[in-house]
């Protein structure tokens, strides 16, 4: 046997001699060890459990010990691992909002309107490469009978609608094309009046069935989903009715409504923290204290639908609502925030997480590759100090967040 032969065999035995005993030889892996894992599936916690990131993927999930040459290998000393959470209904749309969701512990957001159609800049900035911060899936503005001028400067071939509603099923289409041609990964309609202004009704409908119909079909054929914006009753049954994928607030759904949404698997997002008095605006204009007390009332009556919702087994998904600014009243609003309101409407703990996680990926169709953490996913993860399941504010503080592969925040002190 010549020399060469000989060193190549010997190799060879010790490759898979080191494999028997769990150890690699690639030198290119983050190793996250000694940790409680919450793995997004709503199974038991997981102790002493060993994550392998190789090329952005989560590798393998395996009981600890694991050693590998040349790893990066991190002690977590008992903390806890959860996957990245998923914001479901943000309004982010600057590179610094991005980054403060992602410091959050945010890895994944869909973006429900944003002025100018700014997120969509913001969220190929982020896909080039260009700018660390969440996966974004952005629907531009939000299509409904009073579209808005930062809606029409951006596609001023629709300028007729500053002076008219946009009114008709074919008109409808229209518009959902002209912004599915612009590259949204989402459409979202109006199917009840704004919420947060004084001079609108939430209960008012606004697009109706068969405009709100059109809208779920368009968006079909480019393999999209439809979310709607609904607080009215009548409003959201129209909704529910044209098969969009979910209902974003629902703060007056009947019982009705709600089995209705059981029976075609449509979601709620119902936006609990910015619907809570943690938003309220501030001064003492008679605008302002108009919604602090419309807020009062709605929150109450949200908090009844969360509870039926819950009850009756409707998928329920976390958001903040929020923009992730720092002057913004709902800016300030985290994830976290709206797990709170959850638990006092009676989810348990681990829906709770499950909402602002596994959901929130099947909602946004992404499911494949995020929102669990187990072999072949993208490595998107948070650890936390302690339990989250016996004390869910430990998520406001995450000590480890890891973007698609990126360590982005490692504060184990």
């Amino acid at each position: 046997m010549t020399g060469e032969r000989l060193f190549l065999r010997s190799a060879a035995c010790l490759i898979a001699a080191l494999c028997i005993l769990g150890i690699g030889l690639a030198g290119d892996a983050t190793i996250l060890t000694n940790g409680y894992l919450i793995d997004g599936t709503g199974g038991p916690v997981l102790e002493n459990r060993v994550i392998v990131i190789r090329d952005k993927i989560i590798e393998k999930v395996i009981p600890g010990p694991y050693l590998e040459t040349g790893a990066r290998v991190i002690d977590l000393e008992g903390r806890y691992v959860l996957p990245g959470l998923i914001d479901s209904h943000t309004h982010l749309d600057s590179p610094e909002a991005a980054g403060r969701a992602l410091q959050s512990g945010v890895t994944t957001a869909r973006v429900l309107g944003s002025p100018y159609f700014r997120s969509l800049g913001t969220r190929d900035l982020i896909r080039k490469g260009y700018l660390e911060g969440p996966e974004l899936l952005v629907s531009g503005g939000i299509v409904r009978p009073d579209l808005g001028t930062p809606f029409l400067v951006t596609l001023p071939e629709y300028g007729r609608y500053l002076k008219e509603e946009l009114h008709g099923a074919e008109n409808v289409r229209a518009i959902v094309h002209a912004l599915l041609e612009r590259g949204v990964d989402v459409v979202k309609v109006g199917a009840s009046g704004k919420a947060g202004s004084a001079y609108t009704d939430p209960r008012q409908p606004e697009l109706n069935t068969e405009e709100i119909k059109a809208a779920v079909q368009e968006a079909s054929k480019y393999g999209k989903r439809v979310a709607a914006h609904a607080h009215g009753r009548k409003g959201a049954g129209q909704a529910v009715a044209a098969g969009v994928y979910s209902i974003e607030h629902g703060t007056h759904l009947s019982n009705e409504i709600l089995d209705e949404m059981k029976k075609k698997g449509t979601y709620l997002v119902p936006t609990l923290a910015v619907m809570s008095p943690r938003a309220d605006p501030g001064g003492d204009s008679a605008d302002a204290i108009d919604l602090r007390r419309r807020f009062r009332h709605m929150y109450s009556a949200l908090q009844g639908v969360v509870k039926s919702a819950y009850k009756k087994g409707i998928p329920i998904v976390a958001s903040t609502d929020g923009s992730y600014e720092e002057y913004e009243d709902t800016g300030r609003i985290r994830i976290p925030h709206d797990l709170e309101d959850m638990l006092a409407c009676g989810i348990a703990p681990m829906d709770a997480i499950l909402a602002a996680t596994r959901n929130g990926a099947r909602l946004l169709g992404v499911e494949d590759r995020t929102g669990l953490i187990k072999g072949g996913m993208e490595a998107d993860i948070i650890v936390v100090d302690r339990n989250p399941l016996e004390d869910i504010r430990t998520l406001f503080d995450p000590l480890v967040v890891i973007n698609n592969g990126n360590i982005v925040l490692e504060r184990l002190y």
